[in-house]
């Protein structure tokens, strides 16, 4: 019986050693073969941490996915996701989930450690696994904009999303993916990992327990925003406006040449913090946005044809949104120098009691071409911001002095000496 059982023990040393368990049991001493895998998060917040933008507290909401490769070696990319394909990882109770629970494979080649667990049983084909992670997560990409494609689980290669652009403000995405956070990486076998930071994770080995995989996550689109000031009667920004004028828009079309209006991000980017976009079977064309109706701000929106006094505050000296609360366009990022043509229409409304109605109402439209000298990159915040003039209409009278005429002299009656 002793002999049994002491074999049945050494028997369960030697799996553990060199086998990928799955259990779901976690792990609860030091070097305990059962490992789970864990994660934490970070995203570098935006200039303003907005609702709609992805940062820590819009992270929570949405979750991630997780596409993980374990390899008999290091990372190649004709592999296909055999450890984790598009897991989602959730956020609740302060902290991150997913199931089923995976595991570190146990396979190392070092004999290393001076504690009580070494040495350590070692394998001869040591494993790893790489981590690469994309938000917000999709269940399954589809439809005609934002995340519309993913590739499959039987695709080998690195995981990729298509992302395609809308002028829809609902429908932008802030697609980020997720890499390294730069820490230094111990593994059991005794050895490190140094993954620079805003690079995937390739082949991490089993590390300590309680550690986690920490992304942190970068956004792989251009931002395009619009904002509006007004210039009251003067050269510059500011001025008066008076009580009963108010000026508002009712559309804003924006034409963006040379911009792809679809392309595919491999999530195994080789520059740090820099998505690896393909746009080798997109094509460029010039992309045409439009602001109207429910997608223009509810300050700045045009209320029709009413007086002054029952449009919105509209365009005032301090800039404000343009833009659907919380809303922006998204772009495939470019290099390039763009010139954006930009077409406003706008009225300017003035209470006035001698008109029919009560008011006047003059359209206003305005086009002009500028220019981002360094195109649209990728993590950046571009803005628009239109300065709509207005200048007073001036009155003032004179009389004018009379002017000297022709003088006739004709004799009435006749005289006669």
């Amino acid at each position: 019986m002793k002999k049994s059982i002491i074999f049945t023990a050494a028997a369960v040393v030697i799996l553990a050693s060199c086998a990928k368990i799955e259990s779901p049991r976690y792990a609860t001493t030091i070097g305990d073969a059962f490992t789970p895998i864990d994660y934490s998060v970070y995203v570098p917040k935006t200039k303003a941490g907005e609702a709609g933008e992805m940062d820590n507290t819009k992270l929570q909401s949405t979750g991630f996915g997780v596409f993980a490769y374990e390899t008999a070696g290091t990372y190649a990319s004709g592999l296909k996701p055999n450890f984790m394909y598009n897991q989602e990882v959730t956020y609740a109770s302060s902290a991150w989930s997913y199931s089923p629970i995976k595991y570190w494979p146990n396979q190392i080649a070092t004999n290393a450690g001076t504690d009580s667990q070494s040495p350590a049983a070692v394998s001869t084909a040591p494993h790893s696994v790489s981590f690469f992670a994309y938000a917000p997560y999709v269940s399954a990409a589809g439809g005609t904009e934002g995340i519309t494609a993913m590739s499959a689980n039987s695709d080998t290669g690195d995981p990729t999303l298509t992302y395609t652009i809308s002028d829809d403000l609902d429908k932008n995405v802030d697609l980020v993916w997720g890499t390294s956070n730069g820490a230094v990486w111990n593994n059991v076998a005794g050895g490190t990992n140094t993954v620079a930071e805003g690079l995937p994770y390739l082949n991490l080995q089993k590390p300590a327990i309680g550690t986690k995989v920490n992304f942190k996550f970068y956004h792989a689109l251009s931002q395009l925003n619009l904002e509006a000031v007004a210039s009251y009667d003067i050269a510059a920004i500011g001025g008066t406006a008076e009580d009963d004028v108010k000026i508002t828009i009712s559309e804003v079309v924006l034409t963006v040449p040379g911009m792809y209006d679809e392309a595919v991000l491999n999530l195994n980017n080789s520059t740090a913090k820099v998505p690896n976009w393909d746009v080798t079977n997109a094509t460029a064309t010039d992309l045409t946005l439009t602001v109207s109706g429910a997608k223009l701000h509810d300050d700045v929106k045009d209320a029709g044809a009413v007086k002054a006094a029952n449009q919105p505050d509209g365009v005032i000296a301090t800039a404000g949104p343009v833009l659907a609360e919380n809303k922006y366009f998204t772009l495939i990022p470019t290099t390039t120098s763009t010139t954006v043509n930009v077409k406003v229409t706008y009225y300017v409304t003035t209470d006035d009691a001698n008109l029919e109605g009560g008011f006047s109402r003059v359209e206003n439209i305005i086009s002009k071409d500028i220019t981002f000298a360094n195109g649209f990159g990728a993590g950046k915040k571009n803005s628009i911001k239109m300065i709509l003039g207005i200048s007073e209409v001036a009155l003032s009278g004179e009389v004018a002095d009379w002017e000297t005429g022709t003088t006739l002299e004709v004799y009435l009656p006749k005289n006669k000496e």
